[in-house]
């Protein structure tokens, strides 16, 4: 009742204050800055800009080959990059106080796509409940961030790129705690990057050609651009010179793009599943992961 209260007021408030339309238009502002803070001389500049401001990709033939291989969802703004920055800004003396006000800003700078404004959502749950010595289930704290996210952006109830956010989310949160201690290992990454397959298809069924070797591709490269190649962004931003670092793993990963690209073959354009069955397979699978987790916690304390 608490929470129906909640996003109504939340609701109410974007209508009455027209928050989507001010949020993007002072996100507009902080994105252009964004942009004139990044180096010029960059070979892969285009990406440069996908991967730290969120701008679309400009570079045709990269996009194509991240489509081809499913590695755009991880690649333009994605939670992971708002964890690592999570994690990165807690190690900073000036802001680690303030992590989320950093992060908040970040969002606008990169237009507050629905992914970056859900991840930054659940960060900022995650603070509140910390901070109230309350642990709810994470999985309650993914689905209350896609309800914020929906009440300040009711558009967004067709966005695939917020389902795909979700999904993969949710897919990860689950995979964590069932794994536990095994957490990082080479069998929870392979299931994962399986699981997230899976429940991908419904979000890129029409749109990639969701060739099985996709499942590999991830659980190398997803890792690799989260840690290496979007740090080395950041980097650059910092330190110009050393932009041929960023180069040098850019270019890496193109290369082995395009090597693969034969065996995965040419992305098929078809019919889009229906975003409403999409959001329908996300409160199944968003339920039964709650029972679930709720179970397992149980069995472990009767089992001690």
């Amino acid at each position: 009742m608490i929470l129906i209260v909640m996003l109504a007021a939340v609701y109410s408030t974007s209508i009455f204050l027209d928050l989507p339309a001010k949020l993007s238009e002072h996100s507009q502002v902080i994105h252009y800055f964004c942009l004139q803070m990044l180096p010029m001389r960059v070979e892969n500049h285009g990406s440069l800009e996908a991967l730290v401001c969120g701008k679309n990709m400009q570079e045709l033939e990269v996009q194509q080959l991240l489509v081809q291989s499913s590695l755009i969802h991880v690649f333009i703004v994605s939670g992971s990059h708002f964890l690592f920055l999570h994690k990165l800004l807690a190690r900073v003396p000036i802001v680690r106080f303030c992590p989320l006000l950093v992060l908040s800003v970040y969002c606008l700078a990169t237009l507050c796509q629905p992914p970056a404004l859900r991840s930054l959502l659940f960060l900022s749950l995650v603070s509140f409940t910390k901070r109230q010595k309350r642990f709810p289930s994470p999985v309650i704290l993914l689905f209350i961030s896609c309800a914020f996210s929906v009440c300040i952006f009711p558009q967004w109830i067709t966005s695939r790129s917020l389902l795909m956010s979700l999904l993969a989310a949710l897919t990860i949160t689950v995979m964590s705690e069932f794994w536990g201690k095994n957490r990082g290992s080479l069998p929870e990454m392979f299931a994962t990057q399986s699981t997230i397959y899976v429940v991908m298809a419904f979000c890129l069924w029409g749109f990639s050609n969701l060739h099985p070797l996709s499942i590999l591709m991830n659980m190398i490269f997803a890792p690799l651009i989260g840690a290496v190649i979007f740090p080395l962004a950041l980097l650059v931003i910092v330190l110009p010179p050393l932009s041929f670092v960023f180069d040098a793993a850019m270019n890496g990963l193109i290369w082995i793009l395009r090597n693969t690209s034969e065996v995965l073959g040419e992305s098929v354009l078809g019919e889009l599943i229906p975003v409403a069955w999409q959001w329908a397979l996300f409160f199944v699978l968003t339920t039964s992961s709650y029972i679930f987790l709720i179970q397992r916690k149980r069995r472990k304390v009767h089992g001690a």
